[in-house]
């Protein structure tokens, strides 16, 4: 095999980031289905900015000082939510990157956000600058299916942060292996807990409700009573939040 010829991995790679960019430039991007204007998105997004809120505040980020002195990353920052409101939160927007696969994605949030670092391509092969104090890997892995390419994203998650650094994760999980969809796969916790080679998480388990009642509760009675709801955990789905400090 000549130097300049891909290993069978990395055409295997290649070939799920393919995938990828098709499920989300015809589908998933035109349903726009995850608008925060509808009630389950909205509750959602407000449980992810508590548990980030949280895992700042754990973790020693909890001045506005410590704030505005952090560099943030956002590996598959869509059209930047997140980052929005850490800026919001009171993070500097010029120490704020965010990267994502689809450039219809980063356009907007380039647009949205011109004070922010936006890159567009595969995290695990761009050159994204570095160290960060916070790197957030939200809603990523289910899309993936090649194992590889997930531990190359966490691995180089890791290998960015600082020491005393935050790697921030969120996904849809289950207690065991699943085959899933042809765009779609859920994690085991133990798969996570491999990805991440023997570092320990601090998990926010079963943290959304139903989706069924999610939509209902808020639609009927406000978010409010939703998020009370979703609190008491009994009628919640595997969506969980982890943070791990480096």
């Amino acid at each position: 095999m000549s130097e300049t010829s891909s290993s069978p991995s990395d055409a295997a790679i290649e070939e799920d980031l393919d995938r990828i960019r098709r499920f989300y430039r015809d589908k998933f991007l035109p349903a726009n289905a995850w608008s925060t204007l509808l009630p389950r998105p909205y509750l959602y997004l407000r449980q992810r900015q508590r548990r980030l809120r949280d895992t700042l505040i754990a973790c020693g980020i909890d001045t506005p000082e410590r704030l505005r002195s952090i560099d943030v990353l956002d590996v598959g920052a869509g059209t930047g939510t997140n980052l929005a409101w850490l800026v919001e939160l009171g993070v500097d927007p010029a120490r704020c990157t965010g990267i994502d696969l689809m450039p219809e994605s980063v356009a907007v949030a380039r647009e949205r956000l011109p004070q922010l670092r936006w890159l567009a391509g595969d995290f695990s092969s761009v050159d994204v600058g570095g160290p960060f104090d916070v790197i957030l890997l939200v809603a990523v892995l289910t899309s993936i299916k090649d194992p590889e390419l997930k531990q190359r994203i966490v691995d180089k998650c890791l290998s960015l942060l600082r020491p005393g650094g935050v790697f921030f994760f969120y996904d849809y999980m289950s207690r065991k292996d699943e085959r899933g969809s042809d765009n779609y796969k859920r994690l085991s916790y133990a798969e996570l807990e491999g990805y991440l080679r023997g570092r320990k998480a601090r998990w926010f388990k079963r943290d959304y409700l139903r989706a069924s009642l999610a939509e209902s509760i808020v639609t009927r009675f406000g978010v409010t009573a939703a998020e009370l709801v979703q609190a008491l955990g009994v009628f919640n789905i595997e969506a969980s939040f982890a943070y791990v400090r480096v």
